[in-house]
């Protein structure tokens, strides 16, 4: 009687660190970055991690910060923000209320003075304007639906400005409070 040899061979890919397949059952992925999204990877990856890709890939540096800027920027970001212990979300707002500034190829903190005040007298004004415009309308002669309806779009659009104000203003000042950043940094206005 013949041998017979159907027995079928089992083929193994290894492909690099990130993938490997034996047979046609058993998968592994690493850290696989087409697969995944930007969110998890945000997500889940140790900062050490995503610093380094930050500094070699402007996309992650965009996702992270919301900005593009060159590799010298990028590592001079990355070191302010490991210094002074400071999340992604506070070096985004840092850039956008000014206190974080861009020249050329050098980032710095330049901490103004006057913008938490700015940012006080700004809520103070918005919210007393608010205040008069729900009396306004909570002493005014519509129906009472009207009158609600009034006073929800007031609150709503007033948290709206306020949440924004704050963010802008006061949010990021108390973030290089607590981080120490005014104290090393040269008071400028």
């Amino acid at each position: 009687m013949p041998e017979n040899n159907n027995t079928s061979e089992t083929v193994q890919m290894n492909l690099a660190p990130i993938e490997r397949n034996a047979g046609h059952t058993y998968n592994e992925h690493h850290e696989c970055l087409a697969a995944g999204s930007m969110k998890l990877i945000l997500a889940t990856w140790p900062k050490a991690k995503l610093d380094a890709h930050a500094l070699d890939n402007v996309e992650m540096f965009r996702q992270r910060f919301g900005f593009e800027q060159p590799t010298v920027v990028r590592k001079q970001v990355l070191e302010i923000e490991n210094r002074f212990d400071l999340t992604d979300r506070e070096i985004r707002w840092l850039r956008h209320s000014g206190h974080l500034v861009i020249k050329g190829n050098e980032a710095k903190i330049k901490p103004a003075r006057l913008m938490p005040l700015v940012g006080w007298v700004q809520l103070a004004f918005f919210g007393f304007m608010y205040l008069l415009m729900g009396l306004q309308i909570a002493f005014s002669t519509a129906p009472a639906w009207k009158q609600g309806l009034g006073e929800t779009v007031v609150v709503g659009v007033s948290y709206g400005v306020m949440w924004i104000l704050n963010s802008l203003y006061i949010a990021p000042w108390r973030a290089l409070k607590r981080s120490g950043a005014l104290s090393s940094a040269a008071p400028q206005n």
